[in-house]
Order: structure tokens, then sequence, then C-alpha cells
């Protein structure tokens, strides 16, 4: 049996169909064409399926993390201020919220359990971690950011910022604490945590988008009323009461050079989207969108001290989403989310893809290697779905990547010049079950968002916006 025939049995075992896509704040996909029968059987190289959930099939999934044989996947929803407020994805509690999966047996995966949100709100991203300091350590803390997407940006009561939950036991969760980012963004978006031994503290490095909007109704003139950049350090050694140490922003801390030029069909030079930050938790590079990826000292986590960025050539799309640092070898692997496939005649042809930088002798950064799918380099049409990278994840010289249509992709970096595909998984696609009146926001297509590692198994985890958690290894 060949490779695609084998996802053609498990899709006919599972009874699955198609996906969604989602960019950021005002950003969608508005593919509408059915996917071919091929492109719904998916495909598969060098790995093979060893579970799949289907989260009761409640549609908008959103990132994954694994922990202690737990994957836990969030929920996400969207609210298009840029329509007139007449687009608005938000599913109701009994569909949203961070599914907790039980993966001891991969090959049978069951949710034991919900972290719910406030009703109204998208919770995209989830870290969990083992605390180390403070009262808490040793215990199992879940964080996720939580987003406006059911109501006005100008409504305070409706809550967005963070929220942390005690899961040590995983059927149980317990929610700790909160930490409310205010009026009037969405709230945080994407974050990681690390732990700084040197200070004994834990920190969520994370990004709070739009803060530095222009904003007529703010007493700032910005949509963050207090003045605050995108970046936000907020220390969460005690996650009972999670307290914010600094903020970071390019117009707010008015380095020379920044905002970058605003470049393609997307050319927003001051999005913060998320935060990256080195294994020490020294440094951060946050994800500027056309502004690149900003690198950060935060070795006194109180000053945030700027130390460069990565410049994009001049037809490049821009559009820094994710990245991840490699300490071994001091090289910055990342992904442009760029859905703009045709651009105009003075930008690259293509999707967002992988760029890999290392650090220049003179400060910034040096490009030394790219990757795309065949699909992302926009030179044929793939029919239906969103070809643009989504999220990396390192692990040693392995990188994997979640790349929407294109599934998840495994990458040898060993030269970082000429990196190799080296496996694939692509899911069957999955009819978006919760079929919004909206028109032109949905896709009829596999849509992976996120991508996590197993390492002591061996065992890679995406999540489908609608088909929901499939566990798959590398053979």
């Amino acid at each position: 049996m060949s490779p695609r025939q084998v996802v053609l049995a498990a899709a006919v075992l599972c009874a699955l169909f198609a996906g969604t896509a989602a960019a950021h704040e005002s950003k969608l996909s508005s593919t509408t064409e059915l996917a071919s029968n091929e492109q719904r059987a998916g495909s598969i190289r060098n790995m093979k399926v060893v579970g799949h959930a289907d989260l009761g099939m409640r549609g908008y999934n959103a990132d994954v993390w694994v922990h202690k044989q737990h994957a836990y996947v969030g929920s996400w929803g969207f609210g298009d201020w840029a329509s007139g407020g007449e687009e608005r994805f938000c599913p109701e509690p009994a569909k949203s919220g961070i599914a907790v999966v039980d993966t001891r047996d991969p090959a049978n995966p069951r949710q034991v359990a919900k972290l719910q949100q406030p009703a109204g709100t998208s919770v995209e991203d989830v870290v969990v971690y083992t605390a180390k300091y403070g009262r808490q350590a040793g215990r199992d803390i879940a964080v996720g950011g939580i987003q406006v997407c059911g109501g006005s940006r100008y409504d305070t009561a409706i809550f967005r910022g963070l929220i942390a939950w005690d899961v040590t036991d995983p059927r149980r969760p317990v929610e700790l604490g909160r930490r409310d980012t205010g009026c009037c963004t969405r709230g945080l978006h994407e974050l990681e945590v690390q732990h700084r031994a040197d200070l004994r503290r834990t920190f969520v490095y994370a990004s709070v988008p739009t803060s530095e909007y222009a904003d007529a109704a703010s007493p700032t003139g910005r949509r963050d009323q207090s003045g605050k950049g995108d970046f936000r350090l907020i220390d969460v050694t005690d996650p009972r009461a999670p307290s914010e140490t600094a903020n970071w922003g390019v117009l707010r801390n008015q380095v020379a050079g920044l905002p970058g030029p605003g470049i393609g069909c997307d050319p927003d030079p001051i999005y913060g989207h998320s935060a990256e930050p080195s294994a020490d938790g020294r440094r951060v590079f946050v994800a500027h969108w056309d502004s690149g990826f900003v690198d950060l000292d935060v070795t006194d986590p109180a000053r945030p001290v700027y130390r460069g960025r990565t410049t994009y050539p001049s037809t490049a799309d821009g559009d820094a989403h994710s990245s991840q640092w490699d300490e071994a070898r001091s090289l910055l692997f990342t992904a442009d989310e760029d859905f703009c496939k045709t651009s105009t005649s003075r930008t690259e042809k293509g999707w967002g893809f992988l760029r890999v930088f290392r650090p220049a002798s003179a400060g910034g950064f040096t490009q030394i290697g790219t990757y795309r799918t065949p699909n992302a380099t926009g030179t044929n049409d793939p029919g239906a779905g969103d070809f643009t990278i989504h999220n990396p994840l390192l692990d040693g010289t392995d990188l994997y990547v979640s790349w929407y249509s294109d599934g998840i992709r495994v990458l040898d970096t060993r030269n970082p010049a000429a990196i190799a595909e080296v496996a694939h998984f692509v899911p069957p696609a999955a009819n978006n079950p919760v079929q919004p009146s909206q028109r032109g926001t949905l896709t009829n297509a596999t849509q992976v968002w996120g991508v996590a590692y197993d390492k002591a198994r061996g065992l890679v985890y995406g999540s489908d916006m609608n088909s929901g958690l499939w566990i798959v290894k590398r053979t």
C-alpha cells in the first residue's frame, strides 16, 4: 500500500472531512473553492499515524502543547473590526476552551478535561510547565493567552490577558490567577515561558498585538490606553498573582530605523505577534511583522534593551510571525505568515516561508537560508487552502513545522543554507463543523495550526482547526 493509500484508508476509518484558516486581527483567508479529492485524502511520507482525537468535532482548534503525556489544544475565535464588526467567529463556551487530552495510550487519545476561558473570548496559545520557584514549585501550571472575540474590544467587561491554571491533576484543573492586559486591544495572543535560574523567577514572554495602533478614542491616542508596546514580560513565579514586569514597542521605545518599512499586501510595520526567549531567559526575539524579528536583551527584566533586528529584502512581503532560537549554533529560524500569494509586481510571489538568520558581527542579522514547500512557491495553483508556514519547533537540528494546508513538515537543518524536507504528514481534510453564516472566511481544506513533539516517545502532535488532534511518528 502506498503512503497516499495509507492516508486514504485512515480517512475512511476516521470518517473525516476539511478545514479553516486565520491570520492576524483583520486577516482571514478568502479562499472558498472546494478542495480536490486528492487534497481531501491528505498525504504522508516517512511517518505513520498513531492516534487521532476529533475533540467532539468542535472546530476552531488552535495551538497544541504536550506535557507529561497530555496534550493541551487551544480554541480560537475572531473579531474582525476592520469589517465594521460584521464578521465574528466566537464559539459558545460548550465548544471553546483548552481541551486536555490524555495520550498515555497514544493510539487511543481521549479528552479528560477542559480549561475554560471567559465567554466571548479566544484562548489560542497555551504553555504548560512545572513550576521551579515560589510556593507553587513542583506543581504543573498551564498559562493561556485570552483575547476578545465575541464583542467589542472597547467592552471593558470582557476580560482579556493571561490566565493560569493548576493542572497537576490534568483531569481536575483549577484556575489560579489572572492578569488583565486592559483596554482596548483584543488581548494577549502568543506566549512562551522561561525560568530565570539567576533570579529564581519564571516569566511569560508574550505579545499583546496592536497596542500601538492609532485610536482616537484612547487617552493615549493608541489602542492600549496606558501607552504600552506589544511585547509584554509577565512574572508568573506566583501564578496566583501574575504581574507585568516590562513592556516594549517599536513606537514606544523609539529606536532608530524602527518601525521598518511596510511591504507587500499586509504592510504593517508595528504589529507585534509573538516572542521567543533564549534558554536562559535573558534574550527574546519579538516577531514584529514588517519590522522583522527584534532582538531584545532582558537580562534586567524591568529594562529591555534593543540589540538589533532582522531585515527583509526589498521585494519581500514581510509578516514576521514566529521563530525558534538555536542556542548551539546561534541561528534564528523564522516563519513569515504571508497569505498574500499574489502580491504586486514589486514583491516576491508565493506564500509565507521559512528563513534562517545568523547574527552579524556589526549587529543585526544576515539571512543564510530559506525553505519553501512546493505549494508555498506560488508557481502553481494548488486549489483550496492556505499554503503559508505557521509555527516552527526546533529539536536539535530537526525542525517540526505546522504549515496550514501543507500539514506538518519535518526539516533537516544540519546545513542551514540547504535545508531538506525528510518527512511530512498532511491530515485528511474535515468539513468545518461550526459552519458560520459569514462568507469568505473558512476554506474547505486541511488546516494544521500547531505542532508539538514528545521527544521521550518520539511522537509528533498536530492540531488541525477542524479535525482535531493528530498523533504521528517518524518511521
